[in-house]
């Protein structure tokens, strides 16, 4: 992870690194696994939002239906894709390339460093 990225709560980047090191591995493999890497990032995605969710649930996060709003918008956008690179995958290389990091990267600067913040405050910063 990236200093830049960091959100000093080492669960949540542990999640964070999974997500970048499929991202990563998509971006060099070959046809025939690309489906398989995709279809792995959006199974790890869902698993590293319930874990956010549960969170934020446990611990009265007071941004919940925002993230959770986000957390939705970038399942669907991912399976949307997903769905397209089947028929057409240079629109699923396309979308991984240009479009996945940056997206990933907004959602880390504007939607879990609230998150992050609201655990520190609450010294939660060790959780797992």
């Amino acid at each position: 992870m990236t200093e830049e990225l960091s959100l000093a709560i080492d669960a949540m980047d542990e999640k964070h690194d999974d997500f970048l090191e499929i991202l990563s591995h998509m971006k060099v493999s070959p046809k025939g696994d690309f489906l398989n890497l995709f279809k792995e990032m959006i199974t790890q995605t869902k698993e590293h939002f319930e874990f956010e969710e549960r969170l934020m649930r446990e611990h009265h996060f007071y941004g919940l239906q925002e993230h959770l709003h986000e957390h939705d918008t970038l399942l669907g956008e991912m399976e949307h894709f997903y769905e397209k690179s089947k028929k057409m995958p240079l629109f699923g290389k396309s979308y991984i390339h240009e479009y996945a990091y940056e997206r990933f990267k907004r959602h880390i600067t504007n939607i879990d460093s609230q998150l992050a913040m609201f655990l520190k405050e609450k010294e939660l910063s060790g959780i797992s």
